[in-house]
C-alpha cells in the first residue's frame, strides 16, 4: 500500500471544509427561498413580516431560534458583511435571549472556519499569510487565551481573520471555543440591546434608523474591555519574555 492512500486522519482533516461546502448550499437555498438580503432593505422586510415572525416564535419557539441559530453560524462561517444585521435582528426578534443565540451561533460559525484552517484549508491559508502570522507570533505564543479574547474583544479586527489566525499559530480547540465565547458577549450583548430597541418600531412596520450604529457611546464600553483584556496578556507575555532572558543569561555564565 502506498504511503499516498487515504487514511482516516486524512479524511478528517476535510470534514469541516465538506461542512462548510455544504452550509454554504442551505445558506443561499434559506435566503432564497425567504429572499432574505443582508443590506438596506432587511429592515423594512423585516418590519413588514414582524407580526408573521412573533407568530412563528409563538407557534414553533425552538424550531424558530434553531433557524436563527443555523443562519447566523453560517453568516458568520462565510464572513457575510450583513452578521450585524442579523445580531440585531436577534434582539429585536428574541429580546435578551438573542445574546445567547447570537454567543452560540458565533462560536460555532467561528470553529467551522478555524477546524477548516487547521485542516484542509492549512495550506492555502499558511502561503497566503505566512509573513503577517509570523509577525504575530511571538506576542500570541507567550498567551494566547488572552490576545484571542483581546482580538475578539476588539471591533476594529475582521471577524474572520480572526478566526484563522489562531488556527494558524496552532492555538488549541478548548480554549479557542473559550476566548470565543466569552470574548464576544459584551459586542453581542450592545448590539443585542440595540435591537431591543428597533423592536418597538418595527411593531409600527418601519424600518428603525441605523445611525444609532455610529454613537460612540455603542463602542466606546467595548473598546474600554479589550483594553484591559490586553493587560494580562501584556503581563504574561512579558513575564516569559523576562524568565527567557533570565535564564540565557544564566546558560552563559
Amino acid at each position: 500500500m502506498s504511503d499516498s492512500s487515504i487514511t482516516p486522519n486524512s479524511v478528517k482533516r476535510f470534514v469541516p471544509a465538506a461542512i462548510l461546502i455544504v452550509g454554504m448550499l442551505v445558506l443561499l437555498a434559506i435566503m432564497r427561498h425567504y429572499d432574505i438580503r443582508l443590506d438596506e432593505s432587511f429592515w423594512q422586510r423585516l418590519a413588514t413580516h414582524h407580526a408573521l415572525l412573533q407568530s412563528w416564535i409563538e407557534a414553533y419557539f425552538l424550531l424558530t431560534a434553531l433557524g436563527f441559530v443555523l443562519l447566523y453560524a453560517l453568516a458568520v462561517a462565510f464572513s457575510l458583511p450583513g452578521a450585524l444585521f442579523l445580531t440585531l435582528a436577534g434582539g429585536a426578534i428574541f429580546g435578551w435571549l438573542g445574546v445567547v443565540l447570537v454567543v452560540v451561533a458565533a462560536t460555532f460559525g467561528a470553529l467551522l472556519v478555524f477546524l477548516a484552517a487547521r485542516g484542509a484549508l492549512a495550506d492555502f491559508f499558511r502561503r497566503s499569510g505566512s509573513g503577517f502570522i509570523e509577525k504575530l507570533r511571538g506576542g500570541f505564543d507567550r498567551s494566547p487565551f488572552f490576545w484571542l479574547l483581546a482580538l475578539r474583544l476588539m471591533p476594529v479586527a475582521p471577524f474572520w481573520v480572526v478566526n484563522i489566525i489562531p488556527a494558524m499559530l496552532g492555538m488549541r480547540v478548548v480554549p479557542y471555543i473559550l476566548a470565543t465565547f466569552f470574548g464576544i458577549i459584551p459586542g453581542s450583548a450592545v448590539f443585542v440591546y440595540t435591537g431591543i430597541g428597533f423592536s418597538d418600531v418595527l411593531v409600527t412596520g418601519e424600518a428603525p434608523d441605523l445611525s444609532v450604529l455610529s454613537d460612540p457611546s455603542l463602542l466606546g464600553p467595548i473598546l474600554a474591555l479589550s483594553v484591559l483584556a490586553l493587560i494580562p496578556a501584556i503581563v504574561r507575555s512579558r513575564q516569559k519574555k523576562g524568565a527567557k532572558e533570565k535564564g540565557g543569561s544564566h546558560d552563559t555564565t
